[in-house]
């Protein structure tokens, strides 16, 4: 383990690595800085021996063992037609995240967040999801023999419920939104010491595999493009990158793209403005996934977007079940609307990226986990052919 010190970029408090924290004192998030000093030395040599997936990364964890169900080492996939559809004049490429073992890209933190549970000798987890977290800290607490529970908004969809449920987790449905929802988790927490886990600092640090393998599977990625719900997946594959720009893996690093939905577009609106962040209530959007009206990591998230030179997009949801629909029937990858989020917003802003660019779009979620809203495709009674025999 490499950590140094637990740090508030709020107000520059520093804690030891051994504290049990979620928030700092001021409110704020916290990171975890590492003594890259140390983990530099023979650094590629060591991880070009392991296997291509998230425990790859051991060093830049702060954990001395994941708990694992072999998450990671998703596919790269390169467009087949719909850089030919739209004319596009550069390279896109897909980060399939629905490959993970629970469906999402959730995994990869939910390896670190778990694993830290165990070594503060947490005997009961609690946590708030819109699903896929839910579904992923279920999975993960299980085979860590952690008794889970998760608080969900009342309109959490019914197959993510059910995923939650497989996975033996405790399941509270709440009257509210998500950020309703992390209130009363924080609150389990306080009031009853059971271990809390979501976009905090630990899940951060888990979910930076995704941006470790993007810089070893494609050289000189000029644009990565995410989902921005939390703020925790973009701004964690920020921090992926400069660590790896710091241990000498990479020489250049992306600009890193925002995408929110209109009814939930806190970053995007705060980037375009240039104000603070300000929170919306009662959010709404057919990428539930994405759906938090107050980020956790919201200030992180459009930090990342500033200090990259990337920007923010916003889109409807007609412009991400259309994306779904495209990725699912010209790429053969299913998503769902909120894997889809990252391709809405490229399609919309294209014009803005440079010519001759290496370009990736996170996919985030297996399109299984979500209902198919607004699908154009039906079932038919019967073949328009006469069949032979018939």
């Amino acid at each position: 383990m490499h950590e140094r010190f637990v740090f508030c970029s709020g107000c520059g408090k520093k804690y030891p690595i051994w504290k049990k924290m979620f928030r700092c004192e001021c409110g704020e998030t916290l990171e975890i800085i590492f003594d890259y000093r140390k983990i530099k030395k023979n650094f590629r040599e060591r991880i070009e021996k392991r296997d291509f997936n998230h425990a790859r990364y051991i060093e830049l964890y702060p954990v001395k063992k994941l708990v694992s169900i072999q998450e990671g080492g998703t596919s790269l996939i390169r467009s087949k037609n719909l850089e030919k559809l739209f004319g596009m004049k550069f390279q896109l490429y897909f980060k399939y995240e629905a490959q993970n073992p629970t469906g999402s890209f959730k995994d990869r933190g939910s390896s670190v967040e778990v694993a830290k549970a165990l070594e503060f000798k947490a005997k009961e987890v609690v946590c708030a999801s819109t699903g896929n977290m839910g579904a992923s800290l279920a999975a993960y607490s299980g085979i860590a023999n952690l008794k889970c529970s998760v608080f969900i908004p009342m309109d959490t969809k019914t197959v993510k419920l059910e995923q939650m449920l497989a996975y033996g987790a405790n399941v509270y449905k709440v009257h509210g939104d998500y950020v309703k929802a992390a209130r009363i988790a924080e609150e389990v927490y306080r009031n009853y010491n059971i271990y809390l886990l979501g976009d905090y600092l630990y899940r951060r640090e888990g979910t930076k595999s995704i941006g470790f393998e993007l810089c070893e599977q494609l050289k000189g990625i000029d644009y990565i493009i995410s989902p921005v719900g939390n703020g925790t997946l973009i701004s964690a594959t920020w921090k992926a990158v400069n660590e790896f720009k710091i241990l000498n893996i990479i020489k250049t690093r992306p600009r890193m793209i925002g995408i929110q939905a209109s009814g939930c577009s806190t970053v995007a609106r705060a980037y375009t403005s240039r104000l603070e962040i300000k929170p919306i209530k009662n959010p709404h959007t057919v990428a539930v996934a994405i759906e938090c009206g107050d980020p956790i990591d919201g200030k992180r998230a459009l930090k990342s977007i500033k200090e990259s030179g990337g920007f923010a997009e916003v889109v409807s949801d007609k412009d991400i079940l259309k994306a779904r629909d495209l990725l699912a029937r010209k790429e053969g990858l299913f998503a769902e609307p909120a894997g889809a989020v990252s391709l809405a917003g490229l399609i919309k802003a294209r014009d803005s990226i440079e010519k001759g660019s290496k370009v990736v779009c996170l996919v985030t979620g297996h399109g299984l986990k979500a209902p198919m809203t607004g699908v154009s495709g039906k079932v038919k009674k019967s073949f328009p052919k006469r069949l032979s025999g018939a």
